[in-house]
């Protein structure tokens, strides 16, 4: 999790502004592993519904690089799919060891992804 102050809108797409930010904070679940928050770079996309007017960008709409999907007559911009959304036959990269969580023959599982 990054806590982070937002900058100033850099971008923006049909449906959503780029912003820059200055992170504060970095949060990583599981073993701690320090970061230099001085190099971290980031750059956020909020929709522009969350987006005050006054930080909106006057410049023409780009394409879409994010994938993000518009309805025809535009009300509502939803995020791009997840590969697993996009492509019906994809798999896990480790489904063998989730198949074989599931039959019950790896309860350690959990617990290893845990500490990975």
């Amino acid at each position: 999790m990054l806590f982070a102050e937002l900058g100033r809108a850099l971008h923006c797409e049909r449906g959503y502004h780029f912003f820059s930010s200055i992170p504060h904070l970095c949060i990583i679940t599981g073993k701690f592993h320090p970061l230099d928050l001085t190099r971290v770079i980031t750059l956020i996309a909020i929709p522009d519904a969350l987006v005050d007017d006054t930080a909106k960008l006057d410049s023409p709409i780009r394409l879409n690089s994010i994938d993000q999907m518009v309805t025809s007559d535009e009300s509502f911009v939803y995020p791009p799919l997840r590969e697993w959304e996009k492509n019906p036959v994809w798999k896990h990269p480790e489904w063998y060891k989730i198949e074989q969580w599931m039959r019950g023959e790896r309860p350690d599982l959990p617990q290893v992804w845990l500490e990975f």
